[in-house]
């Protein structure tokens, strides 16, 4: 399949977009803004992320054996668009902590979940990883969603009480 069909294929996929974030060898955090995560198993519970091989980030979560994966918010698309960039300070004046991992927890994701690295497999020009669950939460908020090339916010979320399933 041509790149720019594939690509245009793989834009139609609505997805949630979060921030993936680690520590580098010299003790800085460091992070990247990814679409490509998705949870992996109930039992043991495990999340599954694709990481291109040239970014900078790669390497600190092999190295420092964990990383964080942060959803972020609606009113969030200024991070997304900061941690996509290669070569900025993406973590500036951005308020974070850390938890049970040492990842850096981003303030005011809807949801995050931390994991130490179980597995790394080749995936074509991204690496999979595969973490295992060792915390997270999901404070709540409403989520930023990637579809057809651009962010999007969600409108008229269908409330699971009202649905007709």
């Amino acid at each position: 399949m041509h790149p720019e069909i594939f690509r245009k294929v793989a834009g139609h996929w609505l997805s949630g977009v979060s921030v993936v974030t680690s520590w580098d060898k010299d003790g800085k955090p460091v992070g990247m803004t990814m679409s490509a995560v998705t949870s992996l198993s109930l039992e043991p519970p495990q999340f599954l992320i694709c990481v291109d091989n040239r970014a900078q980030t790669l390497p600190a979560i092999i190295a420092s054996g964990s990383f964080c994966i942060n959803y972020l918010r609606q009113d969030q698309e200024h991070l997304a668009a900061a941690f996509a960039r290669r070569g900025a300070d993406r973590f500036g004046a951005l308020a974070f902590r850390a938890e049970r991992t040492g990842a850096p927890v981003l303030e005011g994701a809807i949801a995050f979940i931390e994991c130490t690295v179980n597995a790394v497999h080749p995936g074509g020009d991204h690496t999979i990883i595969v973490g295992d669950v060792v915390h997270g939460d999901a404070p709540g908020g409403e989520p930023l969603a990637y579809f057809r090339g651009g962010y999007r916010r969600l409108e008229g979320i269908i409330d699971p009480q009202q649905a007709w399933w």
